[in-house]
């Protein structure tokens, strides 16, 4: 379950994981953890998803609400055309990458 603007998604990774790796690779790369090709060039580096430190101080909501409207002041777009099932599978999904302290 994945909680997206206040309501409860059932959420699936493995239909995230496909979104992410339709979309999101580039700059995050494949494993999640910011290395994608495009990160090298990119002044402000992708969220690392496979760090729990990362994931402690966001909650899905604020993670869904990066993916829709893009991250003033950094390369992350705005990923607008995902529908709400899209992001809550994503989001379930790179919360999955999360590696335990």
């Amino acid at each position: 379950m994945v909680f997206f603007f206040g309501l409860a998604l059932a959420a699936d990774p493995a239909a995230g994981r496909a979104v992410f790796e339709a979309n999101c690779t580039a700059c995050h790369g494949l494993a999640g953890d910011g290395k994608g090709p495009a990160a090298l060039a990119l002044k402000v580096k992708p969220a690392d998803f496979t760090q729990a430190v990362w994931w402690s101080t966001r909650t899905d909501t604020d993670v869904a609400a990066s993916i829709r409207a893009g991250k003033p002041g950094t390369p992350m777009v705005a990923f607008s055309s995902l529908s709400d099932v899209q992001v809550a599978d994503l989001v379930a999904y790179l919360r999955s990458l999360s590696k335990t302290p």
